[in-house]
């Protein structure tokens, strides 16, 4: 029986709803949630738990599963300015020692040309897989998810998942997603 540890990192613009994103993944409060942009700086890790992967049923390999909520890399179309010096290392550290990439953009706010310049330095630089989230999906109608859906896909190149804290709409499917990514 093998142990893999696979680390999820959560990036995005500031207020975004990275922290709120995953303490609903944990059902729970794990990271601090603020109007205020720049609430987290440092990276919050948090042990999610081991899932079976592989086919074997005998012998089975687990994964243990680690969260970082990262602070927002980006307010708007300017670079965050809490994101300098070690904090900004840091970051990017635990981008580059991670397993996966979860890309959260706020459906509530406009689609900056910064989403797409961070989206293809993660996905050319570091070479991971990437799952593009569009948050705060309950705030706004189908029509604009369609049109996001769309425009986001196309840019990126990119399957859109559409997620809510609020309501918890598509975090057990973003859930489902990650485990079927971890267990190629």
């Amino acid at each position: 029986m093998e142990e893999n540890n696979f680390k999820i990192v959560l990036v995005g613009p500031e207020n975004s709803g990275k922290s709120s994103l995953v303490n609903s993944i944990f059902g729970k409060n794990i990271s601090e949630v603020s109007e205020v942009g720049g609430t987290t700086k440092m990276p919050v890790k948090k042990f999610w738990g081991k899932i079976k992967i592989g086919k074997q049923k005998i012998n089975p390999d687990f994964a243990n599963i680690t969260f970082v909520d990262l602070g927002g890399l980006y307010f708007g179309e300017k670079k965050s300015v809490i994101m300098v010096g070690s904090v900004l290392e840091k970051t990017y550290e635990e981008i580059d020692t991670s397993d996966l990439i979860i890309h959260v953009v706020d459906a509530s706010t406009e689609l900056f040309k910064s989403f797409e310049k961070l989206h293809h330095l993660l996905k050319f630089r570091y070479r991971k897989p990437i799952i593009v989230v569009i948050n705060k999906c309950d705030l706004i109608d189908i029509t604009k998810r369609q049109e996001l859906q769309k425009y986001v896909g196309e840019r990126l190149d990119n399957k859109v998942f559409f997620t809510s804290s609020t309501t918890y709409e598509g975090i057990s499917e973003l859930v489902g997603t990650i485990t079927e990514i971890l267990k190629r």
